[in-house]
């Protein structure tokens, strides 16, 4: 029965954030472990656990942005702890795609996103970059779109949108699973604006007098513990990108304009020659 939602107000749960990590839960009472943290991916806390809800995050984690290219807004936190990703609202030809979740959006950064068209649809590469989705699913309304592969993840949102291997949401804006990061990650993929928003199947280190110059690349099963992917989510990977057209490669944290599918398959290619890693590669060394 289209719009039947017998436990609907599951999602009427206050929501508290782990300043650990950053994952969000939505619990009658203030959480007292975090599952994102016990994850193989993550780290535990060296000291107890601390749990804020929405306003106290607000108020602790600042909202900025930036267009940082016609139609492409960046929306971020500083200061904050924990994973803070950058959330991307992307202007398409039938409304704006929100890729990503900040870790808190505060009340400006919503009524800013309210002034350029809210949000039709939003999705995110992985629980890593999750964020704070759930504030923009209870302000705009829209399709959210992941994939069922991290479905265990997504307890403070309600899928509306779930896809196979691939799902154009907007023309010119499709999602692709890769896979390997998580069981469920996927990428967006910007034809237009040949930007291939990557999640974190790759990492860059930039150039600190040109924040949009990367230095290295390096790719990960686990970043935060130097996990390697396997040889074959690294193929994966390499279908993937091969079939996409993009001179971009823009992470939930940096914005790498010098690095698209040349450089991304070069470094996946010299692991399927030699064995996978996760130290940062020169991109200069990859010819």
């Amino acid at each position: 029965m289209p719009g039947y939602l017998p436990f609907a107000d599951a999602l009427k749960l206050p929501a508290f954030c782990c300043e650990n990590c950053g994952f969000w839960q939505r619990r009658s009472d203030r959480p007292r472990d975090c599952p994102m943290c016990a994850d193989a991916r993550h780290v535990m806390p060296q000291g107890p656990f601390e749990f804020l809800d929405v306003a106290e995050k607000q108020a602790r984690s600042p909202m900025h942005w930036t267009e940082v290219e016609s139609g492409v807004w960046r929306f971020w936190n500083d200061p904050v702890t924990g994973i803070g990703p950058s959330a991307y609202l992307i202007a398409g030809p039938d409304g704006n795609l929100l890729f990503e979740g900040g870790a808190v959006f505060s009340l400006e950064a919503l009524a800013h996103i309210e002034a350029l068209g809210g949000v039709a649809v939003a999705s995110a590469s992985h629980p890593h970059s999750y964020g704070a989705l759930f504030q923009i699913q209870d302000r705009f309304d829209p399709e959210v779109a992941l994939h069922p592969g991290d479905l265990a993840w997504t307890g403070a949102l309600r899928v509306t949108w779930p896809f196979d291997d691939s799902l154009e949401a907007m023309p010119g804006l499709t999602l692709h699973l890769t896979a390997g990061h998580f069981d469920g990650h996927a990428v967006l993929h910007d034809a237009r604006r040949r930007i291939l928003f990557c999640g974190d199947a790759l990492k860059f280190e930039l150039d600190p007098a040109n924040p949009r110059r990367a230095l290295t690349i390096s790719a990960h099963k686990a970043f935060v513990r130097g996990v390697p992917l396997t040889p074959n989510e690294l193929r994966r990977y390499r279908a993937v990108f091969a079939a996409l057209d993009f001179e971009q490669t823009w992470t939930p944290f940096e914005q790498a304009a010098n690095s698209g599918r040349r450089e991304v398959l070069a470094l996946i290619d010299s692991m399927l020659a030699t064995r996978p890693h996760a130290a940062p590669v020169p991109l200069s060394s990859l010819g």
